[in-house]
């Protein structure tokens, strides 16, 4: 297909219109990564401190890249691919900022990060909540910007997945686990909805890496993704006394493994049989 011939006083409409947006998302890159900078040269809190403040000007630079890519399609009836993956890139850093503090496995033990969250007081459950769900609103933003038919479709996937492991590592369940009980407590609120908020996106991330395992590409580390978050909620479930909760996600695993199985049962008889048949082609 050929590349659409834009008028040039379009072109010309468009710069003039971005000319104060680029500036503005230059010098807000340029923050961020000066936070980086200064926070990755040590393990200090203050250093985590500035790798929290890059993560925040990163995601910033993906409201303004959004927005150059709105008026694209506004004045010259085409999407900016080139600013919508600055944006990707972006959200990408902003998050990788905060796994540098408190790390992206999600299979280690809910209390690992306890001691740094303890570190880390100006972090609080507010500012906690308002940044992951920054961090949402970004990620669901580009998506409705790619479109459903985007190439990058199944790359939000692994978007959703990192946000759902940061919920799980940002949460002190060791202080908040006990906390969450307790109506007298400072952030009580948000607490709560700290806990709902990453229940419901671990949730998320392992139905979105079972349709991706199911309708893309097949791969066993998919589905085992998606497994993986359902136990993580588990424990969560359990930790919080949720045992009504924790039956239904027993039950949800169980499923699953049973049609991964059955899954891999066809695909070695699939194989076993080609080369049956490949055998028996060779003989003749």
């Amino acid at each position: 297909m050929p590349l659409k011939q834009i008028p040039k006083e379009k072109k010309e409409a468009y710069n003039l219109t971005v000319k104060d947006l680029r500036e503005k998302v230059d010098l807000i890159l340029k923050k961020a990564q000066k936070f980086e900078r200064e926070g990755m040269r040590d393990k200090e809190v203050v250093s985590f401190y500035k790798r929290v403040a890059a993560s925040i000007n990163y995601l910033e630079t993906v409201k303004i890249f959004n927005k150059m890519n709105e008026y694209s399609i506004q004045i010259m009836d085409i999407k900016n691919d080139l600013y919508l993956s600055n944006a990707r890139k972006n959200i990408y850093q902003a998050i990788k900022m905060l796994e540098t503090i408190v790390g992206s496995v999600i299979d280690s033990s809910l209390t690992d990060n306890a001691e740094i969250m303890e570190k880390l007081i100006l972090l609080n459950p507010k500012r906690i909540i308002n940044l992951l769900k920054k961090i949402d609103y970004y990620i669901a933003t580009i998506q409705l910007a790619e479109g459903e038919n985007s190439k990058w479709k199944w790359t939000f996937v692994e978007m959703y997945g990192k946000l759902a492991a940061l919920t799980k590592n940002l949460i002190n369940f060791k202080v908040y686990g006990q906390q969450i009980f307790d109506p007298t407590t400072p952030f009580y609120e948000d607490i709560n909805e700290l806990f709902q908020f990453s229940k419901k996106h671990i949730e998320t991330a392992a139905q979105k890496y079972r349709a991706k395992y199911e309708l893309s590409t097949m791969d066993v580390s998919d589905m085992n993704k998606g497994l993986d978050f359902l136990n993580l909620l588990l424990r969560i479930n359990i930790l919080l006394n949720e045992q009504v909760q924790a039956q239904e996600t027993k039950k949800t695993i169980e499923k699953w493994k049973d049609k991964f199985e059955e899954d891999i049962r066809k695909k070695d008889a699939e194989v076993k049989k080609k080369k049956q048949d490949a055998a028996v082609a060779k003989r003749k």
